[in-house]
């Protein structure tokens, strides 16, 4: 029986019931099918669907790592299956993932690479070793709806001139948020008419993007950047679909000892955190307006509690978060949790504070006592620490700040 990698992407081919349906073709066709997600933003929609049994999301692993993970465990027929904003968006999302695995040292001959793309009913061979013709000949029998669409040659997708980096990224939309390693870092112009912007670096800083808009304050949150191979994408919201259903998780007990509070500018590693073999995260402060709606929309599946620390300058790419108003976080936020609003700007000036003078810059701190009276120290902590710039709380029990 031969064994296929699947490499899930996105929420929306999980909300969709898309993944399922592939799964149940390709097993009802002999198969044997093994499942991971690539990526932090489908990670909700495989809790909704009640699919953690059936695709692995306990892996903090980009889409190009897992595709290196299948191949170093021996599977090396991978499918991609994805459902993006058009037929182009997909197409530059498989050559981005596979352009990535490469980067990083994987060999294109070891592997056999294949994307299903719902949005457009698309099947793209973007590899094929020697041997595998009859596996993918099969796949395409059993997926007859899905017409074959040529890939083209992969080129190197960065040009160099002078001491500047230049990085063109196609299938954009005017208005979508322009995401660099899940930081939001620009828009895309609303003049833009060919579909694509470019990205221009020096000595791994971002100083332009042609065709969009940095937000300034947002760069200082990057790292220092390889243009080549950075994880670029753009979006009007991360998730353009509804779940089927939304349940609450248990978490799993067995083994557990320590209770811990958890520090996070980003929604990164929050998953692999939550599963620890040997702590629960009772207590998630999180700083930043997306972060905090990201992780809260999370936590409360897990019934975990959170101090978000925002000031109202959300970028627009959580739906639900319209205007930055503090009343907006209510549906994002777990029982007995509670968002701080700040002064503008100051967000991560307090977030510094936090990380420095509680967490003393290690990412997590244990509960000894009582949890509900530990969470209200670090909550009292924490509005201390931001005393003058405190313009607002909400609570999940209160309505309205």
């Amino acid at each position: 029986m031969t064994l296929l990698g699947l490499l899930v992407h996105g929420p929306e081919v999980i909300d969709e019931g898309e993944v399922e349906e592939a799964i149940e073709i390709l097993k009802g066709a002999g198969f044997e099918v093994e499942a991971a997600l690539g990526g932090i933003t489908g990670k909700t929609a495989v809790i909704d669907a009640g699919l953690r049994e059936v695709i692995d999301i306990s892996k903090d692993m980009k889409p190009s790592e897992v595709l290196a993970d299948f191949v170093k465990r021996g599977i090396d027929f991978i499918l991609l299956v994805n459902h993006a904003k058009t037929e182009e968006s997909g197409f530059v999302l498989g050559e981005g993932i596979l352009r990535n695995f490469i980067d990083r040292g994987g060999a294109q001959e070891k592997l056999s690479f294949v994307q299903l793309e719902y949005s457009s009913r698309n099947i793209v061979p973007w590899l094929a070793k020697p041997g595998d013709d009859t596996v993918y000949k099969k796949i395409r029998e059993v997926l007859s709806e899905f017409k074959e669409r040529e890939p083209y040659k992969l080129e190197s997708r960065c040009k160099k001139e002078a001491d500047l980096m230049y990085r063109e990224i196609r299938g954009v939309h005017p208005g979508e948020k322009i995401v660099v390693d899940g930081i939001i870092i620009g828009t895309v112009s609303p003049e833009s008419k060919d579909n694509s912007i470019t990205l221009v670096a020096k000595e791994g800083k971002l100083v332009d993007v042609v065709g969009g808009t940095l937000i300034t304050h947002d760069l200082e949150k990057l790292p220092q950047l390889d243009l080549n191979k950075e994880m670029i994408k753009t979006a009007q919201v991360i998730r353009r679909t509804k779940p089927k259903i939304t349940r609450r998780e248990n978490r799993p007990a067995e083994g557990k000892r320590r209770k811990i509070a958890c520090f996070f500018y980003t929604v990164e590693h929050l998953f692999p955190k939550i599963e620890e073999a040997d702590a629960d995260v009772e207590v998630a402060i999180t700083i930043g307006d997306d972060t905090t709606s990201i992780a809260g929309d999370i936590l409360k599946r897990f019934g975990i509690r959170m101090i978000g620390i925002t000031d109202g300058d959300a970028d627009g790419l959580i739906e639900g978060i319209e205007d930055g108003a503090l009343e907006d976080y209510t549906k994002f936020l777990p029982n007995g949790s509670v968002i701080i609003r700040l002064k503008p700007e100051r967000d991560d000036v307090i977030g510094k504070r936090i990380e420095e003078e509680i967490f003393q810059n290690n990412g997590e701190i244990e509960l000894e006592d009582d949890v509900e009276q530990q969470f209200e120290k670090l909550k009292h902590r924490v509005l201390e620490l931001a005393k003058e710039d405190v313009i607002g709380v909400l609570n999940s029990s209160t309505p309205k700040s």
